[in-house]
């Protein structure tokens, strides 16, 4: 099935009647559970406890890849292919898995499963005008025994599997590269809808919106969806400006009144984004659950269009939406509200991963190489550390007092919250 580059043709269900949603309270999976990316809407990827560990495992490829933490075994998949099981509080590897392409989904965890997408970056033109399918080699959903790491099912897709789907009431769902949207049995694979959106999604992801719904985004045509869990039916779609960049990259968080996300828009005297180091202009927008309305748009600083992800990863913390940026050395606090730019602050190198929250402190790394440690309330600077590895779009999770990362050179690391804080290096 291939992606087309046209207007959205009549819906393949009839528009379900919505009202406003209620504010989503941060909810915490169970235990054994990490069923969307970035563990709940928020974003916020934080486990309690009081762990501290420092290690660092050197592996065989970059990670674009969240990790899941689940029963003390960090999964995390990279860029050359592999899935590791890695024992929390050492870093030794428990199980690796190799598959055929590259690994870039956040890891989910279910019932004794661990849930992976296969599928690469690279984008082929198909055998008409404007039509794009991304995903070249084989485009897959994994299944692996989370003990043993033996393969349990396999789903192929028509295109690439590297946006993280979820587990929303009871179903499996993948938006993927081909512009296809795929609802299955997360037990065994097997699927029980197809639906054809005609917006294909890189490293978006299928965001929960209450218990029975998602959102999701893609490009060609840039659009954003919610739907029915059950059997995909559409509730609202909003089309947005086919100049812009990054829908189909940024994985959407909510509050449960708003969906919030970034993408790079065209600067003055330019006419589009789709090739890198041309300028542009961040953008950071929201929005409403109801029917798509956009609240607010509110652009950022300028920069250079860089080759991939063009899109940053952001957190909602109560009426802020924190978010770094795709073409720029910065990371903004928002309020949710109106889109009004509390503060910023500028750090190493572009910020695309997700940040991690503890205790009024953000978390995050730089394409500089570099972890940070920001008063959420102010930004300042309470600390950096130079890791000595560029962190891409692969985010920081925090388990008790421990930072756990994978870096774009292949090191996992974790690291004490408190040897973030306490260092200075590069101010």
């Amino acid at each position: 099935m291939r992606l087309r580059c046209s207007v959205f043709s009549a819906a393949l269900f009839a528009l379900a009647a919505c009202s406003s949603a209620p504010a989503a309270p941060h909810r915490t999976p169970q235990s054994g559970d990490w069923t969307q990316f970035r563990l709940n809407p928020q974003h916020d990827a934080t486990l309690p406890g009081s762990l501290r560990v420092a290690w660092r495992v050197q592996t065989d490829g970059g990670y674009s890849s969240s990790p899941a933490v689940v029963a003390n075994t960090v999964y995390i998949g990279n860029n050359g292919g592999t899935l590791y099981a890695l024992d929390l509080r050492t870093g030794a590897v428990r199980w690796r898995y190799h598959a055929a392409t590259a690994l870039m989904s956040n890891p989910l965890v279910w019932n004794g499963l661990v849930i992976a997408g296969e599928g690469n970056q690279q984008w082929v033109w198909g055998d008409r005008f404007h039509e794009i399918v991304v995903g070249t080699k084989e485009n897959a959903l994994l299944a692996l025994d989370a003990a043993s790491g033996r393969l349990r099912w396999r789903l192929n897709l028509a295109g690439t599997a590297m946006p993280t789907g979820a587990i929303v009431a009871g179903t499996l769902i993948q938006h993927n590269g081909a512009g296809l949207l795929t609802l299955a049995d997360p037990a065994d694979g097997s699927v029980r809808y197809t639906l054809d959106l005609r917006s294909g999604a890189n490293m978006s992801a299928i965001l929960p919106v209450g218990d029975d719904r998602f959102a999701t985004s893609g490009a060609f045509e840039n659009r954003v969806e919610e739907r029915a869990a059950r059997n995909g039916a559409l509730i609202w779609t909003r089309s947005l400006r086919k100049e812009d960049w990054g829908l189909a990259d940024c994985p959407f968080a909510t509050d449960g009144r708003a969906l919030f996300c970034d993408y790079v828009a065209p600067a003055p005297g330019t006419s589009n984004v789709y090739h890198a180091g041309r300028n542009a202009v961040e953008h950071a927008v929201a929005l409403s659950t109801g029917d798509g309305r956009i609240a607010w748009d509110t652009p950022l600083e300028s920069g250079p269009v860089p080759v991939w992800n063009r899109a940053a990863i952001p957190l909602i913390a109560g009426d802020t939406l924190y978010v770094g940026a795709a073409n720029s050395p910065f990371v903004h606090a928002i309020r949710t509200s109106d889109g009004r730019v509390r503060w910023r602050v500028r750090v190493h190198g572009p910020v695309k991963s997700g940040i991690a929250r503890k205790d009024g402190v953000l978390y995050f790394g730089d394409f500089g190489g570099y972890l940070w440690a920001v008063d959420a309330r102010t930004g300042k600077v309470i600390g950096t550390k130079n890791a000595h590895t560029q962190f891409n779009v692969g985010s920081p999770v925090i388990v008790g007092n421990s930072l756990i990362v994978g870096s774009n050179t292949g090191a996992v690391i974790a690291m004490p919250l408190d040897d973030v804080r306490s260092s200075h290096d590069g101010i």
